[in-house]
């Protein structure tokens, strides 16, 4: 029978525990390692997905501004945008009718209102708004009234629609017309259109 050294076995077994040991603990280290390492690379990702959104979005909004900031100063120069310009239209009115040498013309214009259009369209957070002249005008010929409009459209600071109008003539029976007189009378209604928040609040100045 031979003979055990126990004395050099248990050396040889206490090795290998702890062997096991540290290999269990390497293992374990390694997985906690591997698993910070996800972590901090999902962070990484997450962090560098916000800032490529960000750049992105500065981006896109410096190409909207680009493509959309002159036709913005397009519509305040015309007067969409911003306060209505009410002194020049009646101004201008006053210059058409000297220039048209009309013997009456009168206006009111009424306050302010939203306008829903006939057809639908996308505003978003704007909204239209229109405010109506009623015109009354004694004109010579229905030619004062065309004339009268291109001069609206000419000096007036903003946009409009005529969104009625009609016409009546002075005289009756043979007389005619006169060369001189005031032979028709007009009554027209225009809508003066501008764009604002959806609460009201002016764009520009």
């Amino acid at each position: 029978m031979k003979h055990i050294d126990w004395g050099y076995l248990r050396r040889a077994l206490l090795f290998l525990l702890a062997a096991a040991v540290f290999s269990g603990s390497l293992s374990a280290g390694g997985r906690y390692f591997e698993k910070r390492m996800e972590e901090a690379c999902r962070r990484d990702e997450t962090r560098l997905a916000a800032v490529s959104r960000r750049y992105l979005t500065r981006d896109e909004d410096e190409s909207l501004i680009k493509e959309y900031f002159p036709q913005f100063k397009a519509l305040r120069k015309t007067g969409v945008l911003g306060r209505e310009r009410r002194l020049n239209w009646i101004e201008t009115l006053q210059d058409a009718r000297n220039s048209l040498k009309l013997s009456a013309l009168g206006y009111e214009i009424a306050a302010q209102k939203p306008y829903a259009p006939d057809f639908p369209i996308a505003l978003g957070k704007y909204r239209i708004f229109a405010s109506e002249m009623n015109l009354n005008m004694q004109l010579r010929h229905e030619g004062n009234l065309f004339a009268l409009l291109a001069l609206l459209d000419e000096r007036a600071v903003g946009r409009y629609s005529v969104s009625r109008c009609e016409l009546n003539r002075n005289f009756r029976g043979k007389a005619g017309p006169s060369a001189t007189a005031s032979n028709v009378a007009a009554a027209c209604a225009l809508q003066w259109f501008s764009i604002k928040l959806a609460d009201g609040s002016e764009l520009g100045p």
